[in-house]
């Protein structure tokens, strides 16, 4: 198989606003085991939301980004649904910034021999696909941010702000 093969199915970003998933959600709470945890969840954020006294941490972990949720966590910000961040470095720096540099995230599958992923240059995260070219493009390109920066210590915000004055 060849690598253009493997990359031509680009991951999506959901438009959250294209659906109404309240009923849905809603009707949830007369299931069972996650379906209603997941009711009882969105209630619990309601209610988070009405309160104006409380605030709300978003923290990030896995691949979000690469799966295709940036766009739900940048709706969350815009519509100030959230007050404060924590996520993982993978989900800003070789997901959302990398992007940002213009590279994306494929459909693949994990039923695949990752030797000959390798082989082609194709980073696997479970069923998703990164050209691996790409990411090294990514990571040279932080490198090269860091390498412009005065030599201290830096926060993550703080080279995260370094990072967004790049692009």
């Amino acid at each position: 198989m060849e690598k253009r093969e493997l990359l031509k199915e680009k991951i999506e970003h959901l438009d959250i606003k294209k659906y109404n998933v309240v009923p849905m959600v809603d009707a949830m709470n007369e299931m069972a085991f996650q379906a209603r945890n997941l009711a009882r969840g969105a209630k619990i954020f309601d209610m988070m939301q009405k309160d104006k006294d409380c605030v709300v941490f978003l923290t990030l972990a896995g691949s979000l980004i690469s799966a295709g949720l940036k766009m739900v966590i940048v709706d969350m910000i815009k519509n100030n649904m959230v007050d404060a961040i924590v996520s993982t470095g993978a989900n800003i720096v070789d997901q959302d910034f990398f992007e940002a540099l213009g590279f994306r995230h494929y459909k693949g599958t994990p039923f695949i021999n990752d030797n000959e992923l390798r082989d082609l240059s194709i980073d696997r995260i479970y069923d998703t696909y990164i050209d691996e070219d790409d990411l090294r493009i990514c990571d040279d390109t932080i490198g090269k941010i860091a390498n412009s920066i005065e030599p201290k210590p830096y926060s993550s915000r703080e080279f995260i702000i370094e990072m967004g004055k790049f692009l």
